[in-house]
């Protein structure tokens, strides 16, 4: 069939129109390009100049600590550290050599040779004469596991010797002595060693040298040293140094063992890291989140701009329960109450709100100063002081508990209907069943109440002798004693007597168990047995955590007191039992001295328990206030080892209360 002439012309269209369409998309395309290329050189006209641009990690800054008032107990001083970034160094072996030596070089004529990291360096002495250190021959500690790892990469047998280390790094890093002096080889092994310790490359940077002041960093930047960046760093600043140092805690590079599960929550090889105390126990409030910074440089590596790809974050603030006047009134009459002693060289004491069990103040002696850690003769002074001032007494020291634990075998019998208020038993200092064990005095016909003012063993004797032990500790192990406290800190749970527990147990042990032999408790279970047993039988965990809070802003944790256990103790029961405390203080000369300072009544328990081959350790658990119409506010337990009498124990006590009630009372 023909096509006519409009079919013809519509055929000779269809290639324009297509070609017509094509040429108008790329004429917008281009339009569209142009207009962006103008919009990005108007916005961004500094990026010509722009020749390279390296990123810098810059660390979010960690939270502070603070008291249960708001007062600052731990804050943050900035400073800088001198980091190699992989992305960052030289080409050649030589040029970041001359680098690190540039960068030593600048440090020492500023007296900051001191700042180089050395921490971790195996090797003493100056090459070519080197040796192992000591820490580095230690079988199984960290820096023998990092050696280890580091001449398995060199291919050097685990018993390789220090000099044949330091040639092989000397060989491996063209370190020759026809290059450089032995000095500058020293330097250059260890910052080289250091980099091979943190397995340096494209994810893991080398800290240089640490808390380097800001004078030294603008010389450093002058001289402008190819591959060394600068990253502000933070250290931590002590507003009470020497106090509270057990309940804080420190900072330290995380350790091999640690790696593995901070490494997953993203920390860097060579992050700073709690390793103790609150610092440790609150990591995840307290550590901020490093950003990344951009740096522009022009061809003559000048800096044109800087620009976050991401910002850091500041982490969280901690408040704890415990107040500063207090924690130092308590470390100082606990020292004062050591030091006046002729045979005690330490003890603890532990004060705590009895309404919720916050503690107050946590006390250990001898204690030390967390601002002199960074020293290492002050540290080994420490490990080798026979009175083990590193160890927090009151969390990790375990003690029998003397007489203090008669209050719970007391009430234990009333509870059980052994005995009552008005039950009376016979002194006549030699209890004359089983092996016949004696008493510090002779009370005559002795009430539970008369019991517990005098300390009389043989009512006690005859307590264990009716009920066994086993009986005793249904009741102690729920008011607190031989079980966890629930704080946050690592602690001991001490060591329960019975036949439960030990399987060679005998009725004779049940005699000394009643009076607080045959087992072990910590300062702070005894706190909250004590608190547990005037609030009625509740036990709450003790806690060191108040809030945590975002700085500049409104947003506060605060966790809720757990209550771990709840008895019912009948009002009767309760009420004899704290008659007998009152009386522990009032028939007492000393002790009601002591606490005639106090604007209370105290009620309280004094204990001495025995040690094999030494003094013994002086007890003494107390609150306030004594009043039968209001709830006990405060607790305090104190032990002071080699005390020899109980009533020692109360005077440090004494001033913390006072302490307290002169804070508190008229608010």
């Amino acid at each position: 069939m023909k096509r006519t002439r409009n079919q013809k012309e519509n055929s000779n269209l269809r290639p324009l129109s297509v070609l017509a369409v094509f040429l108008t998309v790329i004429a917008v395309y281009v339009g569209v390009l142009l207009v962006t290329q103008v919009k990005a050189m108007r916005d961004r006209p500094e990026d010509d100049g722009i020749a390279y641009t390296r990123s810098m990690t810059v660390s979010g800054l960690r939270g502070e600590i603070y008291d249960r008032n708001g007062t600052l107990l731990v804050g943050n001083s900035t400073d800088y550290d001198v980091i190699l970034e992989y992305g960052a160094i030289p080409d050649t072996t030589a040029e970041l050599n001359r680098s690190i030596l540039l960068t030593y070089k600048t440090l020492s004529e500023q007296d900051c040779a001191h700042l180089l990291n050395t921490e971790y360096f195996p090797l003493e002495g100056k090459y070519p004469s080197v040796s192992y250190t000591a820490n580095a021959k230690i079988q199984g500690s960290t820096e023998r596991e990092r050696l280890l790892r580091v001449l398995d990469a060199n291919r050097l047998p685990q018993n390789a010797s220090a000099t044949e280390l330091a040639d092989t790094l000397v060989t491996k890093y063209s370190l020759s002595p026809d290059l450089y002096s032995n000095e500058e080889i020293h330097v250059l092994l260890t910052v080289r060693y250091g980099m091979e310790r943190v397995v340096f490359g494209a994810y893991q940077s080398y800290t240089m040298a640490s808390d380097v002041p800001v004078k030294t960093v603008a010389a450093l930047e002058e001289e402008r040293i190819e591959g060394i960046n600068l990253k502000h760093s933070t250290k931590r600043v002590y507003a009470y140094p020497g106090y509270a140092s057990h309940i804080l805690g420190r900072l330290g590079k995380i350790n091999e063992e640690m790696w593995e599960s901070y490494r997953d929550k993203g920390y860097s090889l060579d992050a700073m890291v709690g390793t103790s105390g609150c610092e440790a126990e609150f990591e995840e409030h307290l550590r901020g989140k490093d950003g990344t910074l951009l740096v522009h440089y022009d061809e003559d590596g000048n800096v044109i701009s800087t620009e976050y790809e991401e910002e850091p974050i500041s982490g969280k603030d901690v408040y704890l329960t415990i107040d500063i006047d207090i924690q130092k009134t308590a470390e100082h009459a606990l020292q004062d109450a050591v030091t006046s002693l002729p045979f005690s060289d330490s003890g603890s004491l532990v004060m705590l709100d009895a309404r919720n069990n916050a503690v107050l103040a946590i006390a250990s002696y001898p204690t030390y100063d967390l601002t002199a850690f960074s020293s290492q003769d002050y540290y080994n002074s420490l490990l080798l002081d026979p009175a083990k001032p590193l160890l927090n007494r009151a969390l990790g020291g375990t003690y029998a508990p003397g007489s203090t634990y008669k209050l719970g075998a007391a009430l234990a019998a009333l509870e059980e209907h052994v005995i009552d208020a008005h039950t009376s038993v016979y002194c006549n200092r030699v209890y004359d069943k089983l092996h016949c064990p004696t008493c510090l005095g002779t009370h005559g016909d002795t009430s539970v109440v008369e019991a517990i003012a005098q300390s009389c063993n043989v009512f006690f004797y005859e307590l264990g002798y009716q009920m066994g032990i086993d009986s005793m500790t249904a009741y102690t192990s729920r008011l607190g004693l031989g079980v966890a406290t629930g704080i946050e800190l690592p602690e001991q749970v001490g060591t329960l007597g019975g036949y439960t527990y030990d399987p060679s147990w005998d009725r004779g042990n049940d005699l000394s168990g009643a009076i607080g032999q045959m087992h072990s408790y910590t300062p702070l279970q005894l706190a909250v047995y004590t608190s547990t047993l005037v609030n009625g039988g509740t036990r709450y965990n003790a806690h060191l955590l108040d809030s945590v809070r975002t700085f500049g802003s409104d947003e506060i944790i605060r966790p809720e007191s757990v209550q771990l256990d709840s008895m019912t103790i009948s009002q009767a029961t309760l009420t004899t039992v704290k008659q007998g405390m009152r009386q522990v203080i009032t028939s007492h000369n000393d002790l009601s001295g002591y606490f005639a300072s106090v604007p209370v009544q105290v009620a309280g328990k004094t204990g001495t328990a025995e040690v094999n081959g030494q003094k013994d350790n002086a007890l003494f658990v107390g609150y306030a206030p004594y009043d039968q119409s209001a709830p006990p506010e405060i607790v305090v337990s104190c032990i002071l080892e080699q005390g020899a009498v109980g009533s020692h124990a109360g005077k440090p006590v004494a001033r913390v209360m006072k302490a307290y009630y002169d804070k508190y009372a008229s608010k």
